[in-house]
């Protein structure tokens, strides 16, 4: 990954750099990068780069602690989304948003010094 040119904002993923990439990690980063739509097993497990399996183990467990929450049931389909009532869930998203506002103002920093030098 890396930067793609001294103007670009890095390329890597701050909340999981810094929280780390385990599949609970990775699942939360997802759900709050597409916090505007509900998402399938399938889905989550594709894009959050989250084996199914895994992923069937994780999701009665976050369901459990109200950190997702089952928005609809079409069939035997299920779509997910965070729960944005849960105190828990109100304290991640302040996390996440914090992680990356201190990544940017680093680069903005990093950025100011590499033009005065």
């Amino acid at each position: 990954m890396g930067v793609n040119s001294q103007t670009e904002i890095p390329e890597e993923n701050s909340f999981l750099e810094v929280m780390g990439g385990s599949p609970v990690n990775k699942v939360i980063d997802f759900l709050i990068e597409n916090d505007r739509e509900y998402w399938n097993m399938n889905e989550i497990s594709e894009n959050a780069d989250v084996g199914y399996s895994t992923l069937k183990l994780l999701l009665p467990k976050m369901l459990k602690n109200e950190l997702i929450i089952i928005n609809k049931e079409i069939g035997k389909i299920k779509l997910f989304s965070m729960n944005k009532e849960s105190e828990i869930v109100k304290k991640v998203y302040d996390l996440y948003k914090q992680i990356n506002i201190d990544r940017i103002e680093r680069f903005i920093k990093t950025q100011n010094e590499e033009l005065i030098s």
